[in-house]
């Protein structure tokens, strides 16, 4: 999906094979090489642990561009607060 990736770059996981990482926030380590289904191959790392699609339990996993969507650094300083007004009626 993302093909602006580059090493230290933050991405967001936007597929998986089980679909248990996605949404979870990685840093883009270094690509590995190229997968003859999948394209691009990064290694990326996690501060929680992540599964492979093997059942390995690790900081530190393999994933395809295409699975990966680079975070913006504009998007790091959003929030999702909402600030509600008390009403006296």
């Amino acid at each position: 999906m993302s093909s602006d990736l580059e090493p230290g770059c933050l991405a967001v996981i936007i597929e998986t094979v089980t679909g248990a990482q996605v949404g979870t926030i990685v840093q883009c380590i270094k690509t590995i090489g190229e997968h003859s289904l999948y394209g691009t191959i990064w290694e990326v790392r996690s501060k929680r642990d992540l599964v492979t699609e093997y059942g390995g339990v690790g900081k530190t996993v393999h994933s395809p561009a295409k699975w990966l969507r680079k975070i913006r650094p504009d998007e790091l300083n959003k929030t999702t607060e909402k600030k509600k007004e008390l009403v006296n009626e």
